[in-house]
């Protein structure tokens, strides 16, 4: 089991550095800029440099990918129903990811933005576990038949 939280925490750790950089390159493009904003000007400021700041960010993205990463050991425990591994691990994602995300000022942390935050939380959630609901329906469904054939 040790084993398994050294391997997702380092795969989660890669996969949080890879996808924030190229998130952060994508919205540095985006916003016409010919910097690299590693996270909001409020984030920045707070470093002396881009540099020191991209340190941090990089940090922080390798955080918010051991969470995604090592949450996901909760479905791995067999005598908890679908349903509350569903729930605990949206609990322990959202305020996590929450908390990392106000962190790296990624929105003003009042009531408004933090439900938008939120409500866009919920979406990619929802549609990310629907996917996986498909795939392991398809999964046990193909089980099923190899064992109907035997």
């Amino acid at each position: 089991m040790m084993r398994r939280i050294w391997n997702y925490t380092v795969s989660g750790a890669i996969g949080g550095l890879f996808i924030g950089f190229w998130l952060a390159m994508l919205f540095s493009k985006l916003n016409g800029v010919n910097h690299f904003f590693p996270s909001s000007p409020a984030f920045i400021s707070h470093f002396g440099s881009e540099l020191n700041a991209t340190a941090v960010a990089g940090g922080i993205w390798m955080a918010m990918g051991i969470v995604f990463s090592l949450s996901s050991l909760i479905f791995w425990v067999e005598r908890w129903s679908i349903t509350k591994k569903t729930v605990l691990h949206f609990i322990v994602t959202y305020v996590l990811f929450s908390t990392l995300a106000v962190v790296s000022e990624w929105f003003p942390f009042n009531f408004v933005y933090f439900a938008n935050f939120t409500v866009i939380f919920i979406i990619i959630y929802v549609g990310i576990w629907t996917i996986e609901m498909r795939k392991a329906r398809k999964t046990i469904a193909e089980i099923n038949q190899k064992l109907a054939k035997k």
